[in-house]
């Protein structure tokens, strides 16, 4: 089985690179949004780091508790932390891969395309 440590430190390395991938087609210094409204219209926008590196610094933050939670985990009970944890990071990344869906088909629409 992969271990508390691993499987976070892989989700925040995987959110860094689905950040670093689309930051590659964003001008430095360009405005993000980082939530639209019910009628698809930006709610508010960040400068593209900030923007970018959000989802993976929350992980990393949120992890933190997980993987050092796991050293204390009682071995009847590693299975449902596992599960959890799998959770948690599938989320996380599922939830940042929308967010660049989003920010990509906004900036083809800012480009015209």
């Amino acid at each position: 089985m992969l271990s508390a440590p691993f499987v976070s430190s892989i989700t925040v390395l995987a959110l860094a690179a689905m950040s670093l991938a689309l930051a590659r087609r964003v001008p430095a210094g360009a405005k993000l949004p980082m939530q639209w409204g019910f009628k698809g219209l930006p709610n508010w926008s960040a400068p593209r780091e900030i923007a970018l590196s959000f989802t993976p610094l929350l992980a990393a933050f949120t992890l933190t508790p997980f993987t050092l939670a796991s050293l204390w985990v009682e071995p009847d009970e590693r299975l449902t932390f596992r599960i959890v944890l799998a959770l948690v990071c599938l989320g996380f990344i599922v939830a940042h891969a929308l967010h660049l869906y989003l920010l990509a088909r906004w900036l083809r629409a800012q480009d015209g395309r």
